[in-house]
This record gives structure tokens, sequence and C-alpha cells, in this order.
């Protein structure tokens, strides 16, 4: 409630009364670490930068906040006028792991004050050709006019993209949605125009299942806002998601008319979903047609055509996105499982989801792959060890409990395996019919490896 509470002040620029509440601010080590953030840009707004850089300085090596430390010294900096530091800060932080899109734009907008336009421009291009944004990809445009379009740069903002920053580590990295969730709600009520935010907001409560909450934060994305399609796109999953398959389709098909390829990308993706294979191949083929070194669009046909029954197509694919992307984790376990689960070239496939495994550590889906593979190739006990450490990361997809009850059978834990069998039930398995056989009659003899 404090810190709630400091967050009003701080809009409202009175400083005193925000330094006071966080004084009075106990609670969690999130919650002492979103008040750190927060105080940080008190000190700011005080006129006392000085002191927010110092405490920031000796955190910008610590992993996995560093960058985001960096980009807060940076933007720190940047409003205390100390252009040339603020610059080299910013490019520290742009050379780590964190994608902070706000950020990247206060750093592409200092880049044009110092007048460095095309520096500004090659930053926004790399970092679009990697990660994409739709809010770096329109500021890209608006230099051409001389014009980042950014709002000044205030301690509120600021604390924002700070506290935006923790929520999407806290989400995305440590699982933590509690966590991630009040780090985003604190950055919409210090920049209510902070629309990265609000997406990873609805991103974060679709993930809980949550979609009229999600909805509802999405709706108060406005047309004119650099993330309108992005929001309109998310709607359209979250539709489908909460059982409207019908509105979900017609929701994507208003977005695509505006032709943008993401907007026809996300129809594809939508066909897909709704089993409409033929549809969706036939989309992502004229996506291709305009951009053939897309990586993701070859995956996304290759699964489309696997699922029309036209492996030598979906494999060419494949082979074609590693050839754009080696290191690409979910297209390497997808071929490399195919492989394996075809009875086809079983060692290049092992090979290849061991190290998607290598690049995807804390992946369940990936790992059950790795075990799974093994199954098949009759080796239960590293089936084993890897499935269970598949349902330990995700213990709610009925998928991983159903391999897992299988294995358990193998190797003679009927009771076990009948276990997971009826906790997969409960998960919304695609087949309950052939996991209720399971449970009633076992499994039968083991296939030949």
């Amino acid at each position: 409630a404090h810190i709630v509470r400091a967050a009003e002040a701080m809009r409202a620029s009175d400083w005193r009364r925000a330094e006071r509440e966080l004084g009075s601010a106990e609670g969690t080590a999130v919650d002492e670490m979103l008040a750190r953030t927060l105080m940080v840009w008190v000190r700011v707004g005080q006129r006392r930068p000085d002191e927010a850089i110092e405490q920031l300085a000796p955190l910008t090596s610590m992993r996995p906040y560093g960058a985001l430390f960096a980009y807060q010294q940076a933007i720190a900096l940047d409003y205390a006028s100390r252009r040339d530091e603020a610059l080299a800060l910013y490019e520290q932080a742009a050379s780590g792991e964190m994608f902070l899109p706000p950020a990247a734009e206060r750093h592409a907008d200092a880049l044009v004050r110092a007048g460095r336009s095309e520096d500004a421009g090659a930053m926004l291009t790399r970092l679009n050709a990697t990660r994409g944004n739709a809010s770096l990809a329109a500021m890209r445009q608006r230099l051409s006019q001389a014009d980042t379009g950014l709002p000044p740069l205030t301690p509120a903002r600021a604390a924002a993209i700070g506290l935006y920053g923790f929520g999407v580590i806290l989400l995305q990295q440590e699982h933590n949605a509690d966590g991630g969730l009040i780090a985003l709600t604190l950055a919409m009520m210090l920049d209510p125009q902070l629309d990265d935010a609000r997406l990873m907001f609805a991103e974060g409560h679709a993930k809980a299942e949550r979609y009229t909450l999600a909805r509802e934060a999405l709706a108060h994305v406005g047309d004119d806002s650099d993330y309108a399609e992005s929001a309109r796109i998310l709607d359209a999953r979250l539709l489908r998601l909460s059982g409207h398959p019908d509105e979900a389709l017609a929701a994507a098909q208003a977005v695509a008319q505006g032709g943008s390829q993401r907007a026809r990308r996300a129809l594809a993706d939508m066909y897909a979903s709704l089993d409409r294979y033929a549809e969706a191949e036939a989309l992502y083929s004229s996506l291709l047609a305009e951009d053939e070194n897309n990586w993701r669009l070859y995956f996304a046909r290759a699964v489309t055509r696997d699922e029309l029954d036209r492996w030598p197509e979906a494999e060419a694919d494949l082979q074609r996105a590693l050839v754009l992307s080696p290191d690409q984790p979910d297209v390497l376990n997808y071929l490399g499982y195919t492989w394996v689960d075809r009875g086809e070239n079983l060692q290049e496939g092992l090979a290849m989801i061991r190290r998607a495994v290598e690049l995807r550590p804390d992946s369940g889906a990936i790992i059950d792959s790795l075990g799974w593979a093994h199954y098949r190739l009759g080796d239960y006990r590293q089936a084993l060890m890897f499935l269970e450490r598949a349902v330990e990361l995700e213990p709610g997809s009925a998928t991983l409990n159903d391999h897992l009850g299988d294995i358990y059978w193998r190797v003679g834990r009927r009771t076990e395996a009948r276990f997971q069998w009826r906790r997969a039930l409960t998960q919304g398995p695609d087949d309950s019919a052939a996991i209720e056989a399971k449970i009633e009659r076992g499994l039968p003899d083991a296939p030949r490896p």
C-alpha cells in the first residue's frame, strides 16, 4: 500500500510524500526491489541525480538485472543532461542480454539529440531485424522527419520503464507471476501511455487464464498507439483461448485487412490453431514469397505441412529454417524429434534435440522430447530421468504427464503410471479416450525400439 501511494505521489511530483511513503514500505524481496527502484527516481525528482546514479552503478553487472540497471543509470544521466556519459551507458546496456524497447527508444532519442540520427536508425533497424517490435519500427519511420515522437522524459516515466523491465524479468525468467504483475501495474500507474507494460500485463493474465481481465487491459490501447495492431492481434488470440473461435477468426481477419505482414502472419497462425491447415499453409506460402529469408515462416509452414501429411515438404522447410538460423531450439527440437519418431536419422535427430535442450534448458516441452526420443529408442533409464524433469518444469501439461505415465509403466511402476495418466486426464488432453484406455488396460507389450 505504501508503494502504491508513493507511485501516486510521484505522478503528482510530490517527492517529499513519495519519499515518506517508501520509507515506510516493508514486505517481500520483490516489494523491497520495487521500492528501491522508485526511490532512485524520487532522488532524481528531488534534483539529486548523483545519489541515484551512485546507487545504480554497482548493480549494472548483476545478472539477470544488470542491463536493466545500466539502462536506468543511462536514463538518469540523460535526464541530468550528462549526454556523453548517458550514451556510453546506453551502449553498455544495449550490449547486454535484455531487450527493453522503451529504454531502447530513449537511447535512440538521445542519439538524435546528439546529432547522430543515422546511428539511431541503424540501432533501431538492428533491433527490429533480430527481435521485432512495433514501437521501435514506428520510431524508425519517424526518424526521417527527425522526430522520435517520444513524450518528454520525467522521473515518473523513467521509473515506469524500470518497473516494466522488472515485470518482464519476473514473468519470463523467474516465473513469479504475482511480482511481475505488481511491477507492471505500478508501471502503468506511473506512465499510462506505456503500452509495452499494458501488453505484457495482458500476456501475464492470459497465461493465468484470466482472459476477461487481459482483454479489458487491451481495450485501453488506443487506435493511435504504435501497439494498436499488436493489441488487436493478441485480443483475437484471447478470444480463441477463451472458447470463442468464430469471433476470434473474425477479429484476426479484420486486423489482417490492414495488410501488414505481421497481421497476416497472425491470421495464418489463427487458421493453424483452428486446425484449418490448408488455409494456413497457403497464407504462409504467400508471406514467404514476400520474405524468403524468414526462418519463422518456414518453421510455421513446416508444422502445417506436417499436419497435412506432407512430410517431405515440411522436412525441407525445417532444414531451410535451420540454414537461415542454425540455433533455433524449437526448430531443432521439432526436426530432431520427428526424425527419431519416424525412425530416420536417429543419431542426428537425437543430437539436434540435445542441442535444443542446451539452448533452452528450462523448457519442459523440449526436455520431454529428449526423454520421449530415448523412450522410442528403448532406453528407458534415460527416458525416465528426462521425463521426470520435464514434468517438474511443466506440471500442468497433459502431454508431459501422459508420457511420464507411459515410461512408469514400461519400468514396472504400474501404480505411478495410472496416477500420472489420471493426472493428465484432468489437464485437458487432446485424446482423453486413449488415456482412459491406458488407465483401464495398461500399455501393450513394448514395441521393438
